[in-house]
């Protein structure tokens, strides 16, 4: 019993300690709420541009008859899935009937490796 305990603490201890954090990945990078889906507003996932000053760009589309604004907002992660802190405020952009726009962000970080974008109405 106690030989099983010592084992179980050194493994623990072992894996507890290792040199490199777990990455964590951002599954799902496009989010929007039904409201917008249901305004004919369709997207891409955003698509980040450069490796130097990391910038994404994100195409909506509208299939309606009338033009659509929609709010947005982009975050940015680094390697491991950590929070980049980004000044940026909330967006918006008013999308023309029958249109497509490109919506942008920088991320203002050389560590920035991943993006989400979060759109709402």
């Amino acid at each position: 019993m106690r030989f099983l305990c010592l084992l179980v603490l050194s493994i623990v201890g072992a894996v507890g300690c290792s040199s490199k954090p777990p990455a964590i990945t951002i599954s799902q990078p496009l989010v929007m709420g039904s409201e917008v889906l249901s305004a004919g507003i369709t997207a891409d996932a955003p698509v980040i541009n450069s490796d130097q000053a990391p910038a994404a760009t994100t195409r909506v589309y509208n299939d309606r008859d009338v033009p659509v604004t929609i709010h947005y907002h982009y975050y940015w992660y680094d390697e491991q899935g950590l929070d980049i802190p980004h000044d940026a405020k909330q967006q918006f952009m008013r999308v023309p009937a029958h249109s497509s726009t490109e919506l942008f962000s920088s991320s203002g970080s050389v560590n920035a490796r991943q993006v989400r974008i979060y759109i709402s109405l």
